[in-house]
């Protein structure tokens, strides 16, 4: 009975991080235009590579929990700023209804508390590998 919801557990979190993956990839899809002779390329060229990198970090916690934790460390950082910024955007637009400003700001918010969950599943990762790693010999 255990180990079934050990695996159900696992699954769920595998899914969880391909689903910030897919979204962290979606947002450069359909966000970020790569023309090259709009104004403001340079800012928009930021944000896409590290949105890139945080999808390689998170990918890369198979091989590397440490990378696991970077990654889940700056998508934290991601989606609280894109809170952040949504939400301040939102205020600016004259009767866009306070029901608005908040499913934009929770659904950022949400998946900060994802990545989170993803970064305790790496640190945990490592503390397993630490503690099953053999002795030196001496």
């Amino acid at each position: 009975m255990v180990n079934k919801l050990l695996k159900i557990e696992k699954i769920g979190k595998h899914l969880l991080r391909s689903g910030i993956i897919l979204y962290l990839a979606a947002i450069i899809y359909l966000t970020f235009n790569f023309d090259i002779n709009q104004s403001g390329t340079y800012g928009r060229s930021a944000i896409t590579v590290t949105i890139l990198l945080i999808i390689i970090f998170l990918l890369y916690h198979y091989k590397n929990p440490k990378a696991g934790i970077v990654g889940g460390i700056g998508a934290i950082i991601f989606f609280i700023g894109s809170a952040i910024v949504v939400g301040y955007s939102d205020f600016q637009v004259p009767g866009l209804p306070y029901s608005m400003i908040f499913l934009h700001t929770i659904k950022d918010i949400l998946l900060a508390f994802g990545a989170l969950i993803l970064t305790g599943q790496s640190v945990k990762e490592l503390v397993r590998l630490k503690i099953t790693q053999p002795f030196p010999k001496v």
